[in-house]
C-alpha cells in the first residue's frame, strides 16, 4: 500500500520543485490586491483638489507643498488636496517636456508656473485653447495685480482679442527659499481645470506669499558672466 503520509522528506522534495509556484501565486495574489485598491481607493472629484506644477526649473516640490498647503486649506477648507509637483521644462532633461505633454493630454494640472516662451508656444493657435483668461478675476479684485506689469501676461485668442492669460511671476523672490528662480516666468490656469475659483485662489495666494522685495545681490551673478564668443 502506498504511503500517503506528508512527512518532512515529502515537503522538501515538493518545495524544491514547485517553490516557483508560490512566489507566482504570492506575487499575482499582491498585483489583485493592489490593482483592487487603485480601482476603489477614494480620489476627490476635480472641484476638490489643485494640482500645481512648477516647470520653470528646479524647485523642491515637497517643501514648497508643505509649506503652503497650510495657507491653502485654511482659506479654503472645503478642498480636500494639494499636489506640487516640479517638470523642470527649463532644463536639459529630455524627459521633462515629454512629461509634461502627457500630463496635458491626461488634462492634469490646474495651475502652472512655467517660462514665459512656454506660454507663448502653448497660446500660438490662441490662447483660449491653452489657459483661462484671468481679466474678469483681475477686474473683480480675486487676482491682486497691485504693482505688476501685465504686458508679458497678455497673449491673443483664435479671434485676434486680447486678454491676460497669465501672471508675470518674476518677483516672486520667496520661491528661491525652495531653489526656484522665477525669472521671466508666468502663472497660468490651464483652460481644462476643473475647479477654476479655487485655481484662481491659489494663484491668488502665490503672490501673497512669495511677492517679495528683491533680494540683495540678486541677478549680479548673472550679469558678471562673461558672454560666450563663437
Amino acid at each position: 500500500m502506498a504511503e500517503n503520509r506528508i512527512s518532512k522528506k515529502w515537503i522538501r522534495h515538493h518545495w524544491n520543485y514547485n517553490w516557483w509556484k508560490y512566489l507566482l501565486l504570492t506575487a499575482l495574489c499582491a498585483a489583485v490586491v493592489d490593482v483592487a485598491f487603485t480601482m476603489t481607493a477614494y480620489r476627490p472629484p476635480e472641484e476638490k483638489k489643485i494640482e500645481l506644477y512648477i516647470l520653470n526649473g528646479y524647485c523642491d516640490a515637497v517643501a514648497l507643498q508643505e509649506d503652503i498647503s497650510p495657507l491653502f486649506f485654511e482659506r479654503y477648507p472645503e478642498q480636500e488636496e494639494l499636489t506640487v509637483l516640479n517638470i523642470d521644462l527649463a532644463g536639459d532633461d529630455m524627459y521633462a517636456p515629454m512629461q509634461f505633454s502627457a500630463y496635458t493630454a491626461a488634462q492634469q494640472g490646474d495651475v502652472c508656473l512655467m517660462p514665459l516662451s512656454e506660454m507663448n508656444k502653448l497660446a500660438s493657435d490662441g490662447a483660449e485653447h491653452a489657459f483661462m483668461e484671468l481679466t474678469p478675476y483681475i477686474e473683480s479684485g480675486a487676482i491682486d495685480v497691485t504693482g505688476i506689469d501685465l504686458t508679458n501676461g497678455i497673449s491673443q485668442n483664435s479671434a485676434g482679442e486680447e486678454g491676460v492669460y497669465g501672471i508675470p511671476a518674476d518677483d516672486l523672490y520667496g520661491l528661491l527659499n525652495f531653489g526656484n528662480d522665477p525669472a521671466g516666468s508666468v502663472l497660468c490656469v490651464m483652460d481644462y481645470n476643473g475647479n477654476e475659483d479655487h485655481a484662481v485662489g491659489m494663484i491668488n495666494l502665490l503672490l501673497e506669499r512669495y511677492r517679495t522685495e528683491k533680494p540683495e545681490g540678486y541677478g549680479e551673478e548673472k550679469q558678471e558672466q562673461p558672454a560666450v564668443l563663437f
